[in-house]
């Protein structure tokens, strides 16, 4: 931690967005011989066609309560854990203790993936380097993950959360900028899971405008999180795949259950809606 904030402190800041290399078109469904990232969602990846194409932008979104935070943390956990992944989990409103120990208490051994997955406060990391408050945050946040990547490779990186990092950054016009974004994650050859907030969705149109657009068309993937009415006392966490760009994978609502440190997927119990 302090090798990265001598370095993050020293480094000059660079107007603007860095350039990246544009990527190649994908054609529609999986590319053969294409490397999948799994989910470790059990029953989720059969879902998804075999898991997330790597180097996917990936957004992860949903009302508070829906856990959100949690699956997402799971992915992370899980590569690492069992493939030797290394992940980085930048989280922009809350703190690192506090969500390590949230994890743990929810049965994640964070201590069995210590040096492969890595959690960085980036607010209070900031305050640390004593960056200029008005210094751009997007370029704060890119220098924390290129230094990371000089001490090994990053294969993925988590933003929680996107809106937060959207204040943070005083985007100017949203569309631009999250294009300019979301064409810099896919430049380092990482898969990354931006996790959003959503409105409640009484209907399709609704959900498909969750992000206010921008974000929907640009990202590479959705995975949608709800919490379902299925009785007059009984609520449901569900899951849904909106979008995953190269994969062959299913659209409709599956039921998220948690049980003893795993996610898993099932049937969607019927009921009102």
């Amino acid at each position: 931690m302090i090798s990265l904030l001598l370095s993050l402190k020293s480094r000059r800041s660079v107007k603007g967005m860095r350039a990246v290399k544009e990527r190649p078109k994908v054609a529609r469904g999986r590319v053969e011989g294409e490397e999948m990232i799994r989910t470790y969602v059990e029953g989720f990846d059969e879902i998804l066609g075999g898991g997330i194409p790597r180097g996917h932008v990936v957004l992860v979104s949903g009302l508070p309560g829906t856990m959100k935070t949690s699956l997402v943390y799971s992915f992370l956990y899980h590569n690492s854990l069992k493939e030797g992944r290394n992940s980085l989990y930048m989280t922009l409103e809350q703190g690192r203790k506090s969500l390590e120990h949230q994890m743990a208490r929810m049965g994640f051994r964070v201590k069995d993936v210590a040096g492969k997955l890595h959690v960085l406060d980036v607010a209070t990391l900031q305050k640390r380097t004593q960056e200029d408050e008005d210094a751009p945050w997007i370029e704060f946040l890119q220098r924390a993950i290129e230094f990371r990547k000089e001490l090994g490779v990053v294969d993925l990186i988590a933003i929680d959360s996107l809106e937060a990092l959207e204040v943070l950054a005083s985007f100017q016009d949203r569309r631009r900028d999250l294009f300019r974004l979301f064409d810099w994650f896919r430049g380092q050859e990482a898969t990354s899971f931006l996790i959003t907030e959503a409105p409640p969705e009484p209907s399709l149109s609704v959900l498909l405008h969750a992000h206010g657009n921008e974000a929907d068309y640009l990202a590479d993937g959705i995975v949608h999180l709800k919490m379902h009415q299925v009785s007059d006392v009984d609520i449901q966490r569900r899951i849904r795949a909106v979008k995953m760009r190269a994969a062959h994978h299913k659209t409709g609502f599956y039921a998220l259950v948690f049980e003893d440190g795993a996610f898993s997927v099932t049937q969607a119990m019927s009921g009102p809606l």
